[in-house]
């Protein structure tokens, strides 16, 4: 007699749900983690602690945890009430899906780029980001994402760090020239620019950054990272 494939996976799915409930219910008492390989972030750790699940690197909060609080820092400056869409450069667990839905309110279409597709399938596995219908989810690394897709977004949040660093390339005046060309007049974009940024190297940055961009606030959040709001007015 052949198993019906629908109670298998129905079986599964519940007895996985199980496992994430009693790992839930032991973190009150002692941290529980899962371990993951992965070729561009090496060994990812899902962390359920005191009743939260978060996604770190070896050195540093990835989703969920610290970040979640310094991206939401930023989204509160933000008037999400005339943002109809949105791009995430950097989607990681997707933690910044959760703020917008359930702390502001937003409910129009997400597209989230990841270009670890050990990332994507935590995001989908361990925070379910795939039953959100209006979340789109693209592996691809973000400066390509952006040389090739000529769509544009009321909101843009670049989210890019390598552990605590965010890449070089990623403050150039070219990859913020790609960045102008995404975002809607009007538009706003979320950059979370760094951890310990100093004056010198903002300054310098602020001078790549194009002229149709204007600064509207930079905030230190936690301590350690700068959070960077502009708007494009044309």
């Amino acid at each position: 007699m052949l198993s019906n494939p629908i109670f298998v996976k129905t079986s599964f799915v519940v007895k996985e749900m199980g496992k994430d409930l009693f790992r839930k219910w032991l973190s009150y008492f002692k941290p529980q983690n899962k371990f993951f390989d992965s070729e561009i972030n090496s060994r990812l750790e899902v962390r359920w602690i005191k009743g939260r699940k978060i996604l770190n690197t070896k050195i540093a909060n990835y989703s969920y945890g610290g970040l979640q609080e310094v991206l939401e820092r930023g989204l509160n400056r933000i008037p999400l009430e005339n943002v109809n869409s949105v791009l995430v450069l950097g989607m990681g667990g997707g933690c910044v899906v959760d703020s917008l839905r359930n702390k502001f309110d937003y409910r129009g279409p997400i597209t989230g780029v990841e270009k670890d597709p050990v990332v994507i399938q935590i995001a989908k596995n361990e925070f379910g980001i795939h039953k959100d219908r209006q979340v789109e989810l693209i592996e691809a690394e973000a400066k390509k994402y952006i040389i090739h897709s000529d769509r544009k977004f009321d909101l843009v949040i670049i989210d890019l760090f390598i552990d605590v660093k965010v890449p070089s390339r990623f403050y150039s005046k070219k990859f913020w020239k790609y960045i102008e060309n995404s975002v809607n007049k009007n538009g706003f974009v979320l950059f979370n620019a760094g951890v310990d940024l100093c004056e010198e190297k903002l300054d310098e940055f602020l001078e790549r950054v194009p002229s149709s961009f204007v600064y509207q606030i930079k905030s230190e959040v936690l301590g350690t990272n700068t959070v960077i709001i502009f708007q494009k007015f044309y």
